[in-house]
């Protein structure tokens, strides 16, 4: 019981998070904007393999892996993106192919990368 506590606690902190960049991402970046959901999910996966590496007690990695770092990510967004677009006649098939590349095979990229960071940190 817990660990569901502290899972949905910093769930709701990364979402907070998630939500408060998503909110100011139009007025910071401009067009830009649209791969804020990306680089929050690059961020997140990177994270992810700094934390699932470095020695941490139980429940500081439940906060952290589960809980901030899930509710930070979000990966019903891409697929909202790839239907939204599938629907359109025509538009940002190429963006849309770009984000999916980098939400998936980036964040495996950049999660390795964490790992080795986390190596380093140990």
């Amino acid at each position: 019981m817990v660990e569901i506590m502290l899972t949905g606690l910093g769930a709701m902190v990364g979402a907070l998070i998630r939500f408060g960049l998503l909110s100011v991402a139009p007025r910071w970046f401009g067009k830009l904007a649209e791969l804020m959901v990306v680089c929050i999910n690059l961020l997140a996966a990177l994270s992810m393999g700094i934390v699932v590496v470095l020695i941490l007690p139980s429940w500081m990695h439940t906060i952290l892996a589960p809980g901030v770092l899930g509710g930070l990510s979000t990966f019903s967004a891409p697929i909202v993106d790839i239907a939204d677009a599938i629907q359109k006649p025509h538009g940002h098939h190429q963006m849309l192919i770009f984000k999916t590349i980098m939400t998936f095979i980036g964040g495996l990229i950049v999660f390795w990368f964490g790992m080795q960071i986390g190596q380093e940190l140990r």
